[in-house]
């Protein structure tokens, strides 16, 4: 069964730990790389859109160091810090990885949704200008 913890994420530094146990702990983008048109004739003309990124969702246990390092992060950027984001992720049961380019944080929990049982996990939304899978080592 996979897990992300078999995985390695690096954001600016920091090795990502302590992923949350929703079935969606880190989603990439899906990006629309080409687009059709048809016209009055019914022939269709197809172009490449350059779209290379997109948000990269990444949710992590209430409690642990990453996200005390993400909540950092919100801190400075709300009091006018301009971070920008760039990391490798790097999943070795599969042989894929992913690099991360010029990304900045877009939608952040300013505070813990709590209620009956468990905090909830929190999301961090990174946007990244550049989102460049490896495939070449694919085992799947």
């Amino acid at each position: 069964m996979f897990s992300l913890e078999q995985c390695s994420l690096n954001l600016n530094g920091h090795e990502v730990t302590g992923w949350s146990d929703d079935t969606d702990g880190l989603s990439f983008p899906n990006v629309d790389i080409a687009t059709s048109k048809r016209g009055a004739s019914g022939k269709k003309i197809t172009s490449s859109t350059g779209e290379k990124g997109g948000p990269v969702v990444i949710k992590l246990l209430a409690n642990g160091k990453s996200t005390k390092f993400f909540m950092n992060a919100v801190t400075a950027q709300l009091n006018g810090a301009a971070v920008s984001w760039n990391g490798l992720f790097r999943d070795p049961v599969n042989g894929v990885t992913v690099a991360l380019t010029n990304g900045n944080l877009q939608n952040v929990p300013l505070g813990q949704t709590m209620g009956k049982g468990d905090v909830a996990s929190p999301a961090f939304t990174i946007d990244f200008e550049l989102v460049i899978p490896d495939y070449s080592a694919a085992n799947f």
